[in-house]
């Protein structure tokens, strides 16, 4: 971990370090998040939290499985069993009319 301290300017402004720029990925116009908790500060950006959530996301996929897939075959079985809830004789004749 590297501290940095910086000096606050006009207007509550406060200048990141070129080497923390860099390491951030930083340009100008790019946005920043700051996440406040108690007394301390978290500064980080939109891609990194991205890139953090898709390696966390990464150690439970499956090779070779859709979680896409997955998911639109669950909701297909769901609604299968709400249809034949609301509609018990649409099992029976095929029909759902």
């Amino acid at each position: 971990m590297k501290l940095y301290e910086l000096p606050m300017q006009e207007n509550g402004r406060v200048v990141l370090p070129s080497d923390l720029r860099k390491s951030l990925g930083l340009s100008k116009g790019d946005k920043v998040l700051i996440e406040a908790e108690g007394d301390e500060i978290k500064l980080t950006t939109a891609r990194l939290r991205r890139k953090r959530a898709q390696a966390i996301a990464r150690k439970y996929a499956r090779p070779g499985v859709s979680v896409v897939d997955e998911f639109l075959a669950e909701k297909r079985v769901e609604a299968e069993r709400e249809i034949a809830r609301i509609e018990p004789d649409a099992d029976k004749t095929g029909d759902r009319s």
